[in-house]
């Protein structure tokens, strides 16, 4: 007879346990296998990495004509600064275009958002040339949570 294993393995609990005590639900399944064994300090410096390449200097955004968000942002790739601006239908599809007007591009696959107690936590699965990761990123708003987590993202594909 096959005993059947539940794919949430004890240590994937326990990792689980680091989220959902932050944000009052567990991690999309996918990343909760990969990050099964990590520690929450561990858990948070792969995934929301504060150094890298890019940062994300400045960022403003303004109603436009047809409902479109005209962004500027100052945007750090090493040594190199950058004032960069897009308009798009919001602020995902704005700073996409920035990143790849710096080369950084990358393609969101998934999202998953948590509002809690402490504001905004975005997590997102992102694609550039066949290489896949998750990142994340935490803020007041879904709009500062998500743009954290796309820089994380353009970070960790860097």
């Amino acid at each position: 007879m096959k005993t059947h294993i539940h794919t949430d393995s004890i240590s994937s609990h326990r990792h689980c346990d680091h989220f959902t005590a932050r944000l009052g639900r567990p991690l999309p399944t996918a990343l909760r296998a990969e990050a099964a064994d990590m520690s929450w300090s561990t858990f948070t410096s792969t995934y929301a990495p504060t150094s890298g390449p890019i940062r994300l200097g400045s960022w403003t955004a303004d109603r436009g004509a047809d409902d479109l968000l005209f962004c500027r942002a100052t945007i750090a790739d090493g040594d190199t600064i950058s004032a960069l601006t897009a308009t798009a239908p919001g602020p995902i599809g704005a700073l996409t275009d920035m990143l790849y007007q710096l080369g950084a591009g990358l393609e969101i696959v998934c999202i998953h958002q948590y509002d809690h107690p402490d504001g905004v936590t975005t997590i997102l699965r992102c694609d550039r040339d066949g290489r896949r990761i998750w990142a994340m990123g935490t803020g007041t708003s879904g709009e500062d949570s998500t743009l954290g987590a796309m820089i994380a993202a353009a970070n960790r594909l860097s």
